[in-house]
């Protein structure tokens, strides 16, 4: 309960008059000219911390310098108050501040110089001892005389204080969380009560007028190693950032360039300063936090007499080497063979679990461009320009064409519209609700045949009518089936960002065009057409998922990341994303249909694979672009039958292309490069 005023002020006379008593009943004299005491409620003290604190929190160092005692304005001066708590908020980013406070507890002070703000001392009257009055009459006693006093004679008294303690949490992203606990000690002023100050309030190793220094120690940022050893990325002695093998792999090891001031402005890292190495794209963005470590810091306190001493400190967290699963000689075979087009990519992984063995890429990519401007051999480089920059076989989508009939097959599998038994007509032309549709220049199969010929030939006029069979069953069964093997999502590629590409399914429909998903959208996606879009890393992995009897894995380009010391900061081990409702019969039945677009006379890459000598299932993919250019696909595994590589090539735009006969033999060069030992 509050008391009321006049009760706190007889309470704070009764506190000065103890004091008072304390300091004067032994002792040398007391001096005639004592420390004023301006009375002030001894609870009002915590108050006045309290609000000096907020002011602190708040940066508002201006409010804080004038609730000091005049004397210690004096004595700091505001340029050096300020400048000490400024520098301590940027060297440490302090971010937030907390506090605790105790109650007040009255103390004595020494004494101290007469402070600027109190009135200047009263003369002392000096007794006349019996000298005449000026009237010469006897016995009277003249005026006294004053005895003057220069205003600025010191207080040589004690003076009457309270000390409040605080327990503060300073919230800080180069220390963490930061506990001082500190004492404040408050003076009796006109307005109220006012905080003695020095730079000791802050840190006792300042001492009065000390300063702070902040020392950093940045680790050298970490290599981008192959299991095999080859580097792709390291940090130059004279701290800058080259490639050693140029071109192979550009796009997915990525680029780091030094801090701007507008990174630095954005926030882009905290605790970075200008001239630190950031990713900007690729493994090297997607790393950064790995590669990069985490600098040390050091905050020390300069007094302005003795030695410097530490009052604040984190230790530097050394940067990592990242260990990929890029192999470099199927990445330089995928590179060369893409190196002809405008937009291309290529995505390589092993079917058993996972591992990505190369990311290719066109228009290729040498990160050596954005960081030294030459290779490393001297020859200048022109700016690559986004594109270049840009993963075309994980970050840009393209509608798949036929190679998404296998999907479609699978789903008829699934429901049981159709089984191996099925027989259909493959004509040139198929009509539904009034709309006809067409074959590739209209070519057709006579009679009725089986799914794997209508696969082999690439018949539309087989498998959009099979996708109604599949719609009339089941209207969400083709987009449930194509959820499952990862469309639409991102592949979970860690470190790596991807495309989610797009699948137009019911949901999607809603969202995006406001009416339902109806049987044209279901013939669109049998044939990968449509709102459709995929990246070759999504293709090549739900290929390997139909061939290794139902595992969809999440791709995996990072192994670990290791300390220069050997220390495993991370391991990402393989990982399973889910396994496929279809089942193994039905996936074996569809590899079969695979098989024979490769082995069949009349099939689409049967002329690529002519004499290869190891099976291969795989399906060509010619997709219409609304341009006369179409994008050529071909996604594949092999062995057929027992699958070890899986690999999808898009070539974009392409002139009179054809999966078949453009996509389907750059595969079969990375197919080489593997089985002979690559």
């Amino acid at each position: 309960m509050r008391l009321p005023r006049g009760i706190r002020r007889r309470g704070a006379l009764l506190i000065v008059a103890a004091v008072m008593a304390a300091c004067t009943s032994s002792g040398p004299e007391p001096t005639p000219y004592p420390t004023p005491v301006a009375l002030q409620p001894v609870e009002d003290a915590p108050a006045a911390v309290e609000a000096f604190l907020g002011e602190w929190r708040d940066g508002r160092y201006g409010r804080m310098y004038q609730a000091l005692t005049a004397a210690d304005r004096e004595a700091t001066g505001e340029p050096a108050f300020t400048r000490l708590l400024t520098d301590f908020r940027r060297m440490a980013l302090v971010t937030g501040m907390q506090w605790q406070l105790g109650p007040a507890r009255p103390i004595v002070l020494p004494a101290a110089p007469r402070p600027p703000d109190a009135p200047p001392p009263s003369p002392t009257p000096v007794p006349s001892g019996g000298t005449p009055s000026a009237t010469g009459s006897p016995g009277a006693t003249v005026t006294p005389e004053p005895t003057p006093v220069p205003p600025d004679t010191p207080l040589a008294g004690p003076r009457i204080g309270v000390v409040v303690s605080a327990h503060l949490t300073i919230s800080t992203d180069n220390f963490g969380e930061v506990p001082l606990d500190r004492d404040f000690v408050l003076l009796a002023g006109g307005d109220g009560w006012q905080l003695h100050w020095t730079a000791a309030a802050l840190f006792p190793e300042l001492g009065d007028t000390g300063s702070l220094r902040l020392r950093r120690q940045v680790p050298v940022r970490g290599r981008i190693v192959a299991q095999d050893g080859t580097v792709f990325a390291r940090t130059r002695e004279d701290g800058a950032r080259i490639y050693p093998q140029e071109w192979l792999a550009g796009q997915t090891i990525g680029y780091a360039t030094p801090a701007t001031r507008e990174d630095l402005k954005a926030g882009f890292t905290l605790g970075m300063r200008k001239g630190d190495l950031i990713g900007r794209s690729g493994l090297e963005a997607g790393a950064d936090a790995l590669l990069s470590g985490k600098p040390g810091f050091r905050l020390v306190a300069v007094p302005a007499e003795g030695e410097p001493a530490t009052v604040l400190s984190r230790e530097m967290v050394p940067a990592a080497d990242i260990r990929i699963t890029i192999r470099p000689a199927i990445q330089a075979t995928a590179d060369a063979s893409l190196a002809p087009y405008n937009e291309a990519g290529t995505a390589v992984l092993n079917p058993k679990n996972g591992d990505v063995w190369a990311l290719a890429s066109a228009p290729r990519f040498n990160p050596n461009a954005m960081t030294i401007g030459s290779t490393l051999s001297g020859l200048p480089l022109a700016d690559p320009g986004a594109s270049a920059r840009l993963s075309h076989a994980v970050q840009a989508a393209y509608p798949a064409g036929s190679s998404f009939k296998v999907f479609t097959l699978a789903a008829a599998l699934k429901t049981g519209v159709a089984g191996p038994g099925t027989r259909m007509t493959c004509n040139g032309t198929w009509t539904f609700s009034g709309f006809t549709f067409h074959n590739y220049m209209d070519h057709h199969l006579a009679g009725l045949v089986d799914l794997l010929a209508a696969m082999a030939f690439s018949c539309n006029t087989t498998y959009m009518p099979l996708s109604i069979l599949v719609f009339d069953h089941d209207r969400k069964a083709l987009t449930d089936v194509v959820r499952e093997f990862g469309f639409g999502q991102s592949t979970g590629i860690k470190h790596l960002a991807d495309e989610p590409g797009i699948l137009p399914d019911s949901a999607y429909f809603r969202e995006k065009e406001h009416r339902p998903y109806g049987p044209f959208d279901q013939i669109q996606l049998a044939i990968g057409q449509g709102s459709y879009l995929g990246t070759p890393l999504q293709l090549a992995n739900a290929y390997a998922a139909i061939g290794n009897g139902g595992k969809l894995w999440v791709p995996r380009l990072v192994v670990d990341a290791r300390l220069p010391d050997g220390t495993v900061v991370e391991h990402n081990a393989r990982e399973l994303k889910q396994r496929i409702s279809v089942g193994r019969a039905d996936l074996a039945y569809v590899v079969e249909a695979m098989k024979a677009v490769v082995n069949y006379s009349y099939g689409t890459a049967y002329p690529a694979f002519i004499g290869f000598g190891i099976p291969v299932a795989g399906k060509s993919g010619t997709a219409e672009t609304g341009t006369p250019t179409p994008d050529a696909w071909f996604p594949a595994f092999a062995p057929a039958n027992d699958p070890r590589i899986a690999a999808a090539t898009v070539l974009v735009h392409v002139p009179l292309a054809t999966g078949g006969s453009d996509a389907a033999p750059l595969v079969r060069r990375v197919f080489s490069t593997y089985f002979a030992g690559g």
